[in-house]
């Protein structure tokens, strides 16, 4: 809108299509109860005009509704895909994702609910009902069971957002930690701390899934194969305690990068050797849960990107933004260095 233009209001919809105004208020947040071919019609008309909600009369209309006794206005789902209906809870980091969205969505006058999308019993369709049927209109997808997946639903009524990159189908707005920054902000953090030949180990499968971040970010801050800093990244895709041991005598690193099961293998590794984690060998963890000071690392901010999807899909029901978008948004979380005893400052 040009500044200086009147705002198209939904009496001028109404008029143009000859419909009442509650009708083409409900349409515009797309109500069920109004039949999909007049909802289409309205949001044709309601772009032709030139319509936008007017964000002073959203901003009322919140607070007169969190003003009331009763907080909790609408639902918001909590969508898992597994092969089980509980499989999402054995990982740590996914149930932070949660706990954050889940704090997030109450202060903006939701509930989440969990739901289980992978459940044999009930089909894509019938599923969609059900959420309709409570009046739950934003979805939260946290990260899938399996890379690469793809979900086959109808998204037309709609918010939706994904947590990391694997989902690969449909391209929904995405919130994940920004794994290439991590990366690099502990490579500088070792740097920081006297470290000069900084390593990566990891699985292929990890870095795949946050869609080569690691390893991309990695190589970034060794830009050339003569600098006598430069190490190059073990990466694998079935741990093989000989190829890390050729790997680790031909660049003798001083501290390692480590995430996923690369993690707990080098650890079981280094004892079974004698070599002493702080002292003879850093290691820092690029998904750090554990915050006591025992590992040194990157936190990912696990529930503040929780947090910021739950923000995703309020601001898009907020605009009646519903189906998958043209253009999919990322919203990339920061990561904090966290000290730690694997990796003490150098002498």
């Amino acid at each position: 809108m040009e500044p200086g233009q009147s705002r198209v209001n939904q009496a001028e919809i109404a008029r143009a299509l000859g419909l009442s105004q509650s009708t083409v208020s409900i349409a515009l947040k797309g109500d069920t109860r109004v039949a999909k071919k007049t909802r289409d019609a309205i949001k044709a008309k309601a772009e032709e005009l030139g319509y936008v909600p007017d964000p002073n009369l959203f901003a009322l209309s919140l607070y007169r509704s969190q003003s009331k006794t009763e907080k909790i206005v609408a639902g918001m789902a909590w969508v898992t895909n597994h092969s089980t209906e509980d499989g999402w809870k054995e990982t740590q980091m996914i149930r932070e994702y949660r706990k954050g969205a889940a704090d997030q969505a109450r202060k903006l006058g939701y509930q989440l609910y969990d739901f289980w999308i992978g459940d044999p019993e009930v089909s894509p369709q019938r599923f969609r009902q059900i959420l309709l049927a409570r009046g739950i209109r934003g979805l939260i997808f946290p990260p899938q069971e399996k890379f690469h997946t793809k979900i086959d639903f109808d998204f037309s009524d709609f918010s939706a957002v994904t947590l990391g990159y694997t989902l690969r189908e449909p391209a929904l707005h995405l919130v994940s930690n920004h794994q290439h920054r991590s990366i690099r902000l502990a490579y500088r953090s070792l740097q920081k701390l006297g470290y000069k030949k900084i390593g990566l180990v990891m699985s292929l499968a990890v870095d795949s899934r946050v869609a080569g971040s690691f390893s991309g970010g990695f190589l970034s801050m060794n830009p050339t194969l003569k600098g006598k800093g430069f190490v190059a990244p073990h990466m694998y895709d079935e741990f093989s305690i000989g190829d890390f041991e050729k790997w680790y005598q031909k660049w003798k690193p001083d501290s390692i990068l480590v995430s996923g099961d690369s993690s707990w293998k080098l650890k079981e590794w280094a004892k079974a050797k004698g070599i002493k984690v702080g002292e003879d060998l850093a290691f820092a963890e690029l998904n750090l849960m554990t915050m006591d000071g025992s590992m040194a690392g990157v936190s990912q901010r696990a529930e503040l990107i929780g947090r910021a999807a739950a923000n995703v899909v309020d601001s898009q029901l907020s605009h009646f933004e519903y189906g998958i978008p043209e253009q999919p948004l990322r919203t990339l979380v920061e990561g904090v260095w966290v000290d730690g005893a694997t990796a003490p400052r150098r002498a």
